[in-house]
C-alpha cells in the first residue's frame, strides 16, 4: 500500500483541499502495520500523516496482529489516541496532539498528528536524555503514586514475554564454538563470552518475574532516541512518538529501553555507555521523586538492569547468525560498521545481568 490522501481527511486538519498541499515521506516502515509516514504541508501550516494497517508482510519480527492481547496488535496506536489517554499524560513526557483519527473503508487508519518542532532525539547531546530520563520519571510517577492505571483491553500486558518468543531461534550459535570463528568476530570476540551469555538467557525468566513485582505504571515500550523530540514550544517537556506498544508495565522498564538503543541505533557512541546509563538512571529517579515517590532506589536500578539484560538477550545471537550467514548488513548498517556499535553493547549488557543478578539476590525488592 502507498500514500492515499482522502480530500475531506486534509481539509479538516489544514483547511485546504488536496490540490494545495505538497507531501514529504519521512520514514520507510520495516514494522508490518506501518504504511507510510509523512509530512503534509498547506501554505504555512503542516501535519504528520501516518498510515496503519493490519499486515502479515514486512521484517519476520515486526509483523502485526489482529487481537487486542498481541504484542503488536496493529490498532493500538490509533485506540490510545482516539480514547484520549495520549492526552492525559503529565510531568513532561507527552504524545503529539492528535489532529485526526480516520478510519478507512480499506480498513487503514490515518493517524494525523502534529508536525514538531523540538530537536530529534538523534541529534540530542548526553545531557539532553537526562533531562528527557527525568520527564519519564515525573509522568509515570504519577501512577506509581497513586493515580489509577488506565484498563483498556487494548492496552499491551506481559508484552516484554510475547516480544521475547520470536527472539530466540538464534541462541543455539552461542553455544557452537564455529559460530565464533568467524574473522569479523576475532577482534571484538577474541575470547567469546559463552558462559555469561548463557548465564544471562538462563537468568531471563527471574528477571522478566522481577520485572512482574515491581511497581506498576504506564509504559510506552519502544523509547528510543528516533521517537524522542525536544517539545519546540517548552524546555521542560520531552514529546514521545509511536506509541504502538503502550501498556501497562515496570518501573525503569522505558528508562533501560533508552539506553541499549541509543547506542544499538547508533545514535550514541558506545564508548560513552555507561555514562549514559548513569544520566539516564539519575534523571529518572530525579523525576519519580519529583511525583512524589519514595521508593529504594535499588528498585530504579533493578527495573533498568533488569529489562536490559532480560529483552536484549538476543542481541549476540543475531551478531553471530549475521557473521555465519556472510550478511554484509546489520541494522541497516555495513557489518563491520554495526560491530563497532554492537560489540561494546554486548559487554554492557552482560554487566547489567550480573548487576540485575545481584540486586535480585539481594532481595532489593523488599
Amino acid at each position: 500500500m502507498s500514500l492515499v490522501l482522502v480530500d475531506e481527511e486534509v481539509r479538516a486538519v489544514l483547511g485546504v483541499g488536496m490540490d494545495e498541499v505538497s507531501v514529504e515521506q519521512l520514514y520507510e516502515p520495516v514494522a508490518s502495520a506501518s504504511i507510510g509516514i509523512w509530512r503534509v504541508r498547506a501554505g504555512d501550516g503542516s501535519a504528520v500523516l501516518k498510515l496503519t494497517a493490519h499486515s502479515g508482510a514486512g521484517h519476520e519480527n515486526w509483523r502485526s496482529g489482529e487481537d487486542p492481547a498481541h504484542w503488536y496488535y496493529w490498532r493500538r496506536e490509533a485506540l490510545a489516541y482516539e480514547s484520549g489517554l495520549l492526552g492525559t499524560l503529565t510531568g513532561g513526557l507527552r504524545a503529539p496532539h492528535c489532529n485526526l483519527v480516520g478510519a478507512r473503508p480499506d480498513g487503514s487508519v490515518a493517524l494525523w498528528l502534529e508536525d514538531l518542532s523540538g530537536v530529534p532525539g538523534q541529534q540530542w547531546p548526553l545531557a539532553r536524555y537526562e533531562q528527557a530520563a527525568r520527564h519519564l520519571g515525573r509522568t509515570q510517577g504519577v501512577y506509581v503514586t497513586g493515580h489509577p492505571l488506565p484498563d483498556e483491553p487494548w492496552l499491551s500486558r506481559d508484552w516484554m514475554r510475547t516480544y521475547l518468543r520470536q527472539r530466540d531461534g538464534d541462541f543455539r550459535l552461542v553455544g557452537q564454538s564455529a559460530s565464533w570463528d568467524h574473522p569479523l568476530l576475532a577482534g571484538d570476540f577474541a575470547e567469546p563470552p559463552i558462559g555469561r551469555l548463557h548465564a544471562m538467557r538462563a537468568d531471563q525468566s527471574r528477571l522478566l518475574d522481577a520485572l512482574d513485582g515491581l511497581p506498576r505504571t504506564l509504559c510506552h515500550r519502544d523509547l528510543h532516541p528516533a521517537n524522542l523530540f525536544a517539545d519546540g514550544n517548552s524546555d521542560d517537556t520531552t514529546v514521545a512518538i509511536d506509541w504502538s506498544f503502550v501498556g501497562i508495565g515496570a518501573l525503569g522498564e522505558d528508562a533501560g529501553n533508552l539506553v541499549p538503543d541509543s547506542v544499538l541505533d547508533f545514535h550514541v557512541d558506545p564508548g560513552h555507555i555507561d555514562e549514559l546509563y548513569e544520566l539516564v538512571a539519575r534523571g529518572y529517579e530525579s523525576g519519580l521523586r519529583d511525583s512524589g515517590w519514595d521508593g529504594p532506589h535499588a528498585l530504579v536500578r533493578l527495573g533498568m538492569a533488569s529489562t536490559m539484560a532480560a529483552k536484549y538477550a538476543w542481541i549476540a545471537p543475531a551478531i553471530l547468525r549475521a557473521a555465519t550467514e556472510n550478511r554484509q548488513m546489520l541494522n541497516r548498517r555495513p557489518i563491520t560498521e554495526a560491530l563497532c556499535w554492537w560489540a561494546p553493547t554486548v559487554r554492557f549488557l552482560l554487566d547489567r545481568a550480573d548487576e540485575a543478578r545481584e540486586l535480585v539476590g539481594a532481595d532489593a525488592l523488599e
